[in-house]
């Protein structure tokens, strides 16, 4: 039945219109350059060398091809930012970029060949453009190309060419002692001296002591760059034995020295990393553990202090460190790890995000970040957790609400939170409507706000509506609010066929992402391939440890192959598993065309659960026979539940 748009869908139009008007079309044209032995395709966002090739970003790639036709100044980040960012984007965005193109170009931070940071400026293209497609022939070439040339016209005789490959040969020799002499440069060589101990028995405790100083020698040889050596004193071969810096040798450009403290059955390891050529303080850690397992304790202590100095060393990652607003690099490594399992997506990899993330704000405890992967991660888990549940994770994002709130009231991600606890609490979705409404007409929304609104779009159907918003949204940097899922989004509005196989290139990277592997299952299975969706079932079964949304996927499945009949004892024991099921019982009862049991469970849904409703709505429409959706008295339940498309 054909319906016209009113009401939410109008709506949702003239904001559309406001917002997109200044929309345009960019077409991409290929555009080939050589700089070095690398050849750069704009069109293919590729960096080749050979028979290598590095993918890189289109947006990276746009910074690249910058960067190479402005050769002659330094860039700054804010200039990067202004040109291919949104205004809600940080330095971190450019950081990433450059830190990717670096990556396929061999670089490094501490050996810039190709892009060169110019501390507190911005960056700058070292080497310029030897070929260009996007050139016209006609245009003089440059000075490579014209000695190629006339080399190419030189009637070289025997000895020209004897006197020409001798020079070749010295170059080489040339360029491999300065290649060696630049990774001798870039090697960092930590000295670590003997720890001392503080607490009674000393002797019962040197084999301890004597044992972490060894231990970390062998861990921190393991780090990238490092030569790590002894600097035990032969004049002090004690446990205790200190070396000054007067003894440190001129070759060891750090000296790692600490102390291992015993009070009342507890250990406190204190590690410094000091310069030795002027005795500063570089880096101070702190350690604290149980003595239970002396061996476990001290690979403990050297894990951290290993971890620690790895970021510490490394500019680059101790500038990503900073960004994201710690000073504190265990705190940053738990961050790090938190936001792995983060993007896992599922409840058992969620629960370990949260963990990680309280381990960086006890580390840190103004890790500003740290809170908003807490709210993050309770936010995705609270999507697919049952009732309790997700009260619980609602008082959690309030906790977070208030922790930023006390580093700092006008910090701009306490926006964020607010609506992400208004999306969880299950409130009107008018209010979160006219809440975003309000955010993306002030000219400067935050990247959260535009993908959120697009979500509000998917869930009335407007599609293309929302693939636009989609478009507007960008990544996201420190102290910003990640979208939830944009990903997925995206997949959502893509035609059947083409999201098939998105999803099975995703799940390469998130095996066990229990949204994917549920919405494959049913795809595969309407597709007419029920032995193929089968594994993906049973995989989205051992990922998903609530176990709602795997239900989902195997009753639309069941309901469809028709072994849940009306009447049997099988449905009746789906359709009495309690309040957390109301939602799929509702799907399992419109599937098997029980209008009046689907309305009865969905209008006993709590508020809470609202969320899902109006998220999964849509989708499970997909599933109902024909006709059923478009029926008066279900769309009537729809607009009695506030989810309806008019």
């Amino acid at each position: 039945m054909e319906r016209t748009k009113t009401g939410r869908q109008r709506s949702y139009n003239e904001l559309e219109k406001s917002i997109l008007v200044h929309s345009m079309t960019v077409t991409i044209v290929d555009r080939v350059l050589t700089i070095g032995p690398f050849e750069v395709s704009k069109g293919n966002c590729t960096i080749n060398q050979g028979d290598e090739s590095h993918k890189v970003s289109p947006r990276s790639m746009d910074v690249l091809i910058y960067l190479l036709e402005n050769t002659d100044r330094i860039i700054g980040s804010e200039e990067l930012l202004e040109k291919f960012w949104s205004s809600v984007a940080s330095d971190h965005a450019v950081h990433k970029a450059i830190a990717e193109l670096r990556a396929a170009l061999g670089d490094s931070v501490r050996r810039q060949r190709y892009i060169k940071t110019v501390p507190k400026r911005g960056y700058k293209m070292v080497g310029a453009i030897s070929s260009d497609s996007a050139v016209s022939p006609t245009q003089t070439p440059d000075i490579k190309q014209q000695l190629r040339s006339s080399l190419e016209l030189m009637d070289l005789r025997q000895w020209g060419i004897g006197i020409f490959t001798s020079i070749c040969l010295v170059s080489l020799l040339w360029l491999s002692k300065a290649e060696s002499d630049q990774r001798k440069d870039d090697t960092v060589v930590i000295g670590v001296s003997p720890f001392a101990f503080e607490g009674a028995g000393v002797e019962t405790n040197r084999f301890l002591v004597d044992g972490l100083t060894t231990t970390l020698i062998t861990g921190l040889s393991k780090l990238n760059q490092l030569d790590i050596v002894s600097l035990s004193s032969p004049q002090n071969t004690g446990a205790t034995a200190r070396l000054t810096g007067k003894r440190v040798p001129a070759h060891v450009d750090h000296v790692l020295q600490g102390t291992l403290i015993e009070a009342n059955d507890r250990l406190r390891v204190v590690v410094h990393l000091v310069r030795s050529s002027d005795g500063v303080y570089e880096y101070s850690g702190r350690f604290d553990m149980s003595r239970q397992d002396l061996f476990a304790i001290q690979d403990t202590i050297v894990g951290n202090i290993v971890s620690a100095l790895a970021i510490h060393l490394d500019d680059e990652q101790r500038e990503k460190m900073l960004d994201w607003g710690t000073h504190n690099p265990l705190a940053y490594e738990r961050f790090i790890k938190g936001e792995f399992y983060n993007t896992q997506f599922n409840p058992t990899d969620w629960d370990m995000a949260i963990e990680q993330y309280q381990e960086a704000i006890s580390l840190d405890p103004e890790f500003i970040n740290a809170y908003l992967g807490v709210a993050t991660a309770a936010n995705n888990l609270s999507v697919f957790s049952r009732v309790e549940r997700k009260h619980e994770l609602g008082k959690l994002v309030a906790e977070v609400h208030r922790a930023i709130a006390s580093i700092d009231r006008q910090h701009p991600s306490l926006e964020s939170i607010r609506a992400i606890e208004m999306r969880m609490a299950g409130n009107d979705y008018r209010q979160e409507e006219a809440h975003l409404r309000q955010q993306i007409l002030s000219g400067n929304p935050p990247t959260f706000a535009l993908a959120h609104y697009a979500l509000l779009l998917i869930s009335a159907r407007l599609y293309d509506e929302a693939g636009q918003f989609l478009d507007k949204a960008g990544e996201v940097g420190p102290f910003e609010m990640s979208p939830d899922e944009i990903w997925s989004y995206r997949v959502t509005i893509a035609s059947p066929a083409k999201a098939v196989i998105l999803r099975k290139q995703q799940l390469q990277e998130r095996p066990k992402h229990i949204g994917i592997l549920g919405t494959v299952a049913r795809d595969i299975y309407i597709t007419g391939h029920y032995h193929e969706a089968v594994p993906y079932l049973e995989r989205q079964s051992l990922a998903d440890s609530v176990g709602i949304s795997t239900d989902f996927s195997r009753i639309v499945i069941d309901a469809l192959r028709g072994t849940l009949d009306p009447g049997s004892d099988e449905l009746a024991a789906e359709l009495t598993k309690g309040q957390d099921s109301y939602f799929n019982n509702g799907v399992l009862s419109f599937i098997l065309g029980d209008i009046e049991g689907g309305s009865r469970y969905w209008r006993a849904l709590e508020p809470i659960q609202k969320r899902g409703l109006l998220n999964m709505v849509h989708i499970s429409e997909e599933y109902f026979p024909a006709g059923l959706a478009e029926s008066e008295q279900y769309q009537s339940l729809l607009e009695e539940l506030d989810v309806g498309v008019d």
